[in-house]
């Protein structure tokens, strides 16, 4: 077992989440409940959520070092970005911005492909 990588695992994801914690703890009874339809909402999981999941394996593969962890990675942020960019053109009130958007989602996840192989 890799101790850097556990050490990196628990600062990455236990800093904001005690952060995030925090903050909901704070909230209204109204706005707790925003957030959870929010964050249960299908498109949040489809996109933020596939994303999140994608770089938290990146974050456990060096404990197991296995590499199918870094495939199983490199498909959920590419499905979260590839339904991210269909939700982008959708919603998007000019679509030269829209392709814009699009063409910097492409380029961060050939720089993320090419970075994690």
């Amino acid at each position: 077992m890799n101790t850097d990588a556990i050490v990196r695992l628990v600062l990455m994801l236990g800093i904001p989440a005690f952060m995030m914690w925090r903050e909901y703890k704070k909230m209204s009874k109204e706005e707790r409940n925003e957030v959870k339809t929010d964050f249960t909402s299908k498109r949040f999981i489809a996109t933020y959520g596939l994303v999140a999941l994608s770089l938290i394996f990146l974050l456990v593969e060096p404990i197991f070092e296995t590499t199918w962890v870094k495939v199983i990675s490199a498909v959920l942020i590419s499905f979260g970005m590839i339904v991210s960019s269909f939700f982008t053109w959708l919603n998007a009130s000019s679509k030269c911005k829209a392709v814009l958007g699009i063409i910097s989602s492409i380029i961060a996840l050939a720089i993320f492909l090419w970075a994690i192989t």
